[in-house]
C-alpha cells in the first residue's frame, strides 16, 4: 500500500505532525456534521485496514498510500480544494521520505540543495540551419515560464513528419537555453516509433526520479504516485524536460511539470491534440526546410569547397531530397567521403533508380529513411494505411478529399482517414481542404503500393482518373452551359460539394490544374488508360484558353495526341491534333499549326467526319487570321458557313457567320461584316452562348470604328468586356480593353484611352503575350517603364 514510517529529521517530524493535525481536524468536522461519535472500527473496516493502522495514520506515525489516503478523505467527507490541499501535503511528505539519506539530512538546512542537478541533454549535430521562427516561439515560451504570475509550467509540442528535424530543433534550443534552467535538464527518448518497444511512462518516471535524487528502491511502482512525486520534486524549481519521440498524449502526461519555472518540450510524429486541449500546450509544426536553408545545410555538411565544385548538381540534390533534413544529411554523408564529382553521380543515380529510397539507406536504423518512414506507417489502422499507399499513384503535387474518395472508391470524402494521416504527419494540410505529401513520402507510398497485389495500383489509378474526368467534365459544363451534352450534365462518381456554377468551376480548375496536367501525363503513359488522356485534355481546353495558359494548353493537347496515336484511335488523334494546332497558333508557331491542321483535314476526310472537317476549317481561319492573312482565311470561313447551312445547326451557323464577319472586317468590308455579325449575335443570344456573344461584339465594335462610328463601337466593347470578365477570359478581356481605348482615343478622350491601354498592357504582360508590344507602342513607352509582373502572380507560360 506504499506505506512507510516517517523519515527522521526535522522535515519528517514537521510534515508528520502537520498532516496528523489536519486529519484530526477533519475527523472533528466530520463528527460535527454526522452528529455522532465516529466509529473508528467501522471506518477501518470500510477502508479495509486494521484499527491499529488507522490510528497510525491519524496520529502521524505512518504515511498512508495514495489509495488509502483518498479513501480516508472520502469517508470523512473532505472534497474539493481542501482534498487537493491535503493530497499535496501527503505528496510532499512522500517526497521527503523518498529522497536519498544524504539529501534528506541536507534538506533541513537548505531544501533547494537536496535534489541532484541532472544534465541529461544528449550530444547534438554541430550543423543547424533555419527554423528561426520556430526558435523564436520556443524563446517566447521560455520567457513565459519565468513569469510566476502564470502559476503553471509551460509545455511545447514540436510535431512533424519523420526526418523533418523535430529532435534537432528541440535539442538545439535546449542546449542554447540550458543556463536558464539552473536546476537541471532532463531528457528521455520515449521510443514512440520504430522497432524497439515503446517506453512506458513508468519507466521514464523511474529514470527522472533517480536523476533527481530518489533512490531506486524508493521510486513508487504506481505510475500515478510516481508522477505526483515528480511534480512535487520539481515544484519551485526551474527544470527543462525534453520528452523526445512521443507516440501519444497518455505517454507524455505523467511526465509533465505543473508549476511555473519549468518547461517541457515534447517532440512527436503524431499530432498530440490532447496536450493542446487539456494542458494548453503550444503547438509548433515543422515542415520541410525552405530552399535556402536546405541548400545551406547541404553545403555545411558537405563542405563549402566540395559544394562549390558542383553547385547545379547540389541544387538538384536539394530537390531530390525533398528538402527533408534527414535525407539531406544522409546525402551529404554519402558524398563527403568519396571523390569529387560524387554529387553529380548521386543525382544521376537518384534520377534513374528504380528504388530511390535505397540510396538513402544506411546501416543505422534510426537514420535509414525507409525504416524511419515505416515507423509511422506501421502504426496506421488498415483503412488509413490503404489510403496512404494509394496516394503513391497520385502524380499531382496536391489533392483534396474528393480526389481521395475517388482514389479509394468511396462515395463520401474520407475526412476521418485524412485526419488520421495528418495526425501522423504523413500527409500535410497546407491550406483548408488541400493536402500534400513531400516527394520522398510519395516514393515510399509508391513502394508500398508496388509491394502489394499488382491490381491495387492499376485499380487505384483508374479510379483516380475516372474521378478527375467526371469532375472536370462537370466543371467544364458550367464554363459553357450552352454547349449541348449527349446525356445531360455530367456527374462525378463520388458525392462532393457540388460544382454548381461558373465561379465554382473556375475555382476547381485553378486549384486542380497542376494535378490535371500530371494525371493526363500519367494516363498517356499507361497502356490501356490512354483514352483518359485525351478526354481530360478536352475537358480542360476551355479553362486553359480563357485563363491564357498558352504553353500548358499546348502541352496537354500534345500529350493527348500522342496517347491517341499509341492507342490507335484516329478520330481522337484528329481532334487532339486540331486542338494542339489551335494552341500552337496562340504561341505564334503558325507553320507547325498549319501543318497539323492540313494533316487533320486529310484524316477527317478519310474518316468521313464532316463535323471534324468543319471544325478544322474554323481552326484554319483562326490561324490565318492570327498571322494577318484574311484573304487566305476567308475561303475556309465560307466553306465552314456553307457546311453549317446544310446541317441547320444554329451553333455551327453562328460560328460560321462569326468567322466570315471577322475576315470581311479585316479586309475593310465593314458593312458586310456587320451584316454577318448581327445575324451571328442574334443566334448566340438565342442560344445563351455568352462566349460567342463576347467574341462577335468585339468584331462589331471594330466594324463600327472602321465606319467612323467610335461611339457605337464603345457600346459593343463595353458589353464584350463585361462578358469576358464574367467568363474569366483574360486574353479577350485584354483585347476588349485595348479596342475600348482605341475608340476613346478616336473621340479625343486621351486620358481615358491611356488608362484603358495601361490596363490592357498589364493583362498582356501577365499573360506573357506578344500582343504586349502593340499596346506599349500606343502608350509610347519602353519596356523598362513597365516592370515585369512578380513571379508569384504570373501564370506559367
Amino acid at each position: 500500500m506504499n506505506e512507510a514510517p516517517w523519515p527522521s529529521g526535522q522535515d519528517g517530524t514537521a510534515l508528520g505532525q502537520r498532516l496528523a493535525a489536519e486529519l484530526a481536524r477533519a475527523v472533528v468536522q466530520a463528527e460535527k456534521r454526522f452528529g455522532r461519535t465516529l466509529d473508528r472500527r467501522e471506518l477501518a473496516r470500510r477502508l479495509n485496514v486494521s484499527t491499529s493502522s488507522l490510528y497510525a495514520y491519524l496520529n502521524g506515525t505512518t504515511l498512508p498510500g495514495t489509495g488509502v489516503f483518498d479513501a480516508i478523505l472520502a469517508a470523512l467527507g473532505v472534497a474539493g480544494p481542501e482534498a487537493g490541499r491535503l493530497a499535496t501535503l501527503r505528496d510532499e511528505a512522500d517526497a521527503a521520505r523518498r529522497l536519498r539519506p544524504t539529501a534528506a539530512r541536507t534538506s533541513a538546512r537548505h531544501s533547494s540543495a537536496a535534489l541532484a542537478v541532472p544534465r541529461q541533454l544528449p550530444l547534438i549535430h554541430p550543423v543547424f540551419v533555419g527554423r528561426d521562427a520556430e526558435l523564436a516561439r520556443l524563446e517566447a515560451l521560455q520567457s513565459r515560464s519565468e513569469d510566476s504570475a502564470t502559476g503553471r509550467a509551460v509545455v511545447a509540442v514540436v510535431e512533424g513528419t519523420a526526418g523533418v528535424g523535430k529532435t534537432a530543433l528541440a535539442l538545439h534550443w535546449a542546449h542554447r537555453a540550458q543556463a536558464r534552467f539552473p536546476d537541471g535538464q532532463l531528457y528521455v527518448n520515449l521510443r514512440g516509433f520504430g522497432d524497439e518497444a515503446v517506453m512506458d511512462p513508468g519507466e521514464a518516471l523511474h529514470g527522472f526520479l533517480q536523476a533527481l535524487g530518489v533512490t531506486p528502491a524508493a521510486v513508487p511502482a504506481d505510475t500515478a504516485v510516481a508522477s505526483g512525486l515528480l511534480r512535487t520534486l520539481l515544484a519551485g524549481r526551474r527544470v527543462l524536460l525534453v520528452l523526445d519521440n512521443a507516440r501519444s498524449t497518455d505517454q507524455v502526461r505523467p511526465l509533465l511539470p505543473t508549476e511555473s519555472g519549468s518547461v517541457a518540450v515534447v517532440t512527436s510524429r503524431n499530432r498530440l491534440d490532447g496536450l493542446v486541449v487539456r494542458e494548453g500546450a503550444r503547438r509548433i509544426v515543422l515542415d520541410v526546410l525552405p530552399r535556402y536553408a536546405a541548400r545551406t545545410l547541404l553545403e555545411r555538411q558537405m563542405g563549402a569547397e566540395r559544394f562549390a565544385l558542383e553547385p547545379r548538381e547540389a541544387d538538384e540534390l536539394v530537390d531530390l531530397c525533398a528538402r527533408l533534413p534527414l535525407a539531406l544529411s544522409v546525402a551529404a554523408a554519402r558524398t563527403a567521403a568519396v571523390p569529387a564529382g560524387s554529387v553529380g553521380a548521386l543525382v544521376r543515380e537518384l534520377r534513374c533508380a528504380r528504388a530511390p529510397l535505397d540510396l538513402f539507406g544506411v546501416q543505422d536504423a534510426d537514420v535509414d529513411l525507409r525504416t524511419v518512414f515505416h515507423g509511422s506507417y506501421a502504426l496506421l489502422p488498415p483503412p488509413a494505411a490503404r489510403l496512404f499507399r494509394l496516394l503513391g499513384c497520385h502524380p499531382g503535387p496536391e489533392f483534396d478529399a474528393t480526389a481521395c474518395a475517388g482514389l479509394i472508391g468511396a462515395t463520401d470524402p474520407p475526412t476521418a482517414l485524412l485526419d488520421t494521416l495528418t495526425a501522423a504527419h504523413l500527409v500535410r494540410q497546407h491550406t483548408p481542404g488541400r493536402y500534400a505529401l513531400h516527394d520522398l513520402l510519395r516514393l515510399y507510398a509508391a513502394e508500398l503500393l508496388d509491394g502489394g497485389p499488382p491490381q491495387e495500383r492499376r485499380e487505384g489509378t483508374e479510379r483516380l482518373l475516372r474521378h478527375y474526368l467526371d469532375t472536370a467534365r462537370l466543371a467544364d459544363h458550367h464554363l459553357e452551359p450552352w454547349r449541348p451534352t449527349p446525356r445531360g450534365a455530367p456527374k462525378p462518381t463520388a458525392e462532393q460539394s457540388p460544382i454548381g456554377d461558373h465561379a465554382a468551376a473556375t475555382g476547381w480548375f485553378e486549384a486542380e490544374l497542376s494535378s490535371l496536367q500530371a494525371v493526363i501525363a500519367q494516363a498517356a503513359a499507361t497502356v490501356g488508360l490512354e483514352p483518359y488522356a485525351w478526354r481530360l485534355a478536352d475537358a480542360c481546353a476551355v479553362h486553359l484558353r480563357r485563363s491564357g495558359r498558352r504553353a500548358q494548353r499546348a502541352a496537354v493537347h500534345a500529350l493527348a495526341r500522342d496517347a491517341a496515336g499509341r492507342a490507335g484511335d484516329r478520330a481522337a488523334r484528329a481532334t487532339a491534333t486540331r486542338r494542339l494546332a489551335d494552341a500552337l497558333s496562340r504561341l505564334n508557331r503558325t507553320g507547325e499549326a498549319l501543318d497539323l491542321l492540313y494533316e487533320t483535314l486529310r484524316t477527317c476526310r478519310d474518316l468521313g467526319d464532316e463535323e471534324g472537317v468543319r471544325e478544322v476549317r474554323l481552326s484554319l481561319v483562326r490561324v490565318y487570321d492570327s498571322c494577318g492573312a484574311p484573304r487566305r482565311a476567308l475561303p475556309h470561313a465560307r466553306l465552314a458557313l456553307a457546311m453549317a447551312e446544310r446541317t441547320g445547326d444554329p451553333l455551327a451557323l453562328a460560328d460560321g457567320l462569326t468567322s466570315v464577319a471577322q475576315q470581311w472586317e479585316r479586309l475593310g468590308e465593314h458593312t458586310v461584316a456587320l451584316d454577318h455579325a448581327r445575324r451571328a449575335l442574334d443566334l448566340y443570344t438565342r442560344l445563351g452562348h455568352l462566349d460567342g456573344q463576347a467574341g462577335i461584339l468585339i468584331g462589331m465594335g471594330r466594324a463600327e470604328q472602321g465606319l467612323g462610328r467610335p461611339a457605337a463601337a464603345i457600346g459593343h466593347y463595353e458589353v464584350s468586356l463585361d462578358l469576358d470578365r464574367a467568363l474569366g477570359d483574360r486574353y479577350r478581356e485584354a483585347h476588349a480593353l485595348e479596342h475600348l481605348g482605341d475608340a476613346h482615343a478616336a473621340l479625343g478622350r486621351g486620358e481615358d484611352a491611356r488608362a484603358l491601354w495601361e490596363e490592357a498592357l498589364a493583362l498582356f504582360q501577365d499573360l506573357h503575350h506578344p500582343d504586349t508590344e502593340p499596346v506599349r507602342a500606343k502608350l509610347g513607352t519602353k519596356e523598362a517603364d513597365y516592370p515585369p509582373v512578380p513571379a508569384s502572380s504570373q501564370h506559367s507560360p
